[in-house]
């Protein structure tokens, strides 16, 4: 019985320093790009802007300078800041585009450190091994859905879809048959590089 007075006493404190739903101390709006990332939205702004509608590496507290090294410190301009290799940080991810066996700016072919709305920073739009620019959604991970790894309507925006052209299942003109609907990954993960368990 103390114990659940004690739980409610801490959740009443809780409620209080808090605030409910639209509390003034949560109120106004999101900081802007400059105050996020200071004086790199001075020539980056737009990108700047980008990252802090769609997410991206700042929902880390990560400041540009954590990963882009100075160069030249006190001077701007091409080559002034470093552009680190993905596998640096995600040494552990192997897929179709393995870092560790390609060049260093492999990752870059599916995802965007800078922000998107897709989950894991999947590109909006990836060139295919056809070289075709396809738009990608990847809002939820339920397998053969709309906004998910294969789409149910056609031309398909899935992830997986978008750039299968010779698979037996799910091909990115519409064919192929159904497989497993559910969540890809279960059976291809990320770090076999998608083949396969």
């Amino acid at each position: 019985m103390k114990l659940q007075a004690l739980g409610l006493s801490v959740s009443l404190l809780l409620a209080m320093g808090c605030g409910g739903h639209g509390a003034t101390q949560f109120s106004g709006t999101a900081p802007s790009a400059e105050a996020t990332f200071g004086v790199c939205v001075d020539c980056h702004h737009e990108l700047a802007v980008h990252m802090t509608v769609t997410g991206g590496h700042h929902d880390l507290s990560v400041k540009c300078e954590l990963c882009h090294d100075d160069l030249t410190p006190g001077e701007v301009g091409p080559g002034h800041r470093s552009v680190p290799a993905c596998a640096d940080c995600h040494s552990q991810q192997v897929t179709h585009h393995d870092p560790a066996a390609g060049t260093a700016s492999a990752c870059v072919v599916c995802h965007t450190p800078h922000g998107s709305p897709n989950l894991f920073l999947v590109n909006e739009q990836i060139v295919t091994p056809g070289g075709i620019t396809r738009s990608v959604q990847l809002t939820n991970l339920l397998g053969l859905a709309d906004g998910s790894f294969a789409s149910v309507t056609h031309p398909g925006t899935g992830l997986c879809e978008v750039c299968h052209m010779t698979t037996s299942f799910y091909r990115n003109d519409g064919s192929g048959d159904t497989h497993f609907p559910y969540a890809c990954f279960t059976c291809h993960p990320h770090a076999a590089g998608f083949a396969p368990r």
